[in-house]
């Protein structure tokens, strides 16, 4: 009875030791992430998002590679706080 009691404690404890720092609560996700994952399901919606971005980045003179770059770095606690200018 002893032995069995010591044996699930033990098994506790490092279930609860692995299960911790698994929950810990990291940065948000990046705005790529999360515009990507709102759009999820619709065929082809990312794709056009994307187009017309880089279509108004190239009027500002701004390259697709540093519009999908900036936008991949930051990381905001919503979608609406990726778009807030």
């Amino acid at each position: 009875m002893t032995r069995s009691l010591l044996a699930v404690s033990a098994a506790l404890a490092m279930s609860l030791a692995l299960v911790g720092p698994a929950s810990a609560a990291g940065p948000p996700a990046s705005c790529q992430g999360l515009a990507a994952s709102s759009l999820a399901g619709q065929p082809g919606a990312f794709a056009q998002e994307r187009r017309d971005a880089f279509g108004e980045a190239a009027e500002l003179g701004i390259s697709p590679g540093a519009l999908t770059s900036a936008f991949a770095r930051s990381h905001e606690a919503s979608l609406e706080q990726c778009f807030d200018e």
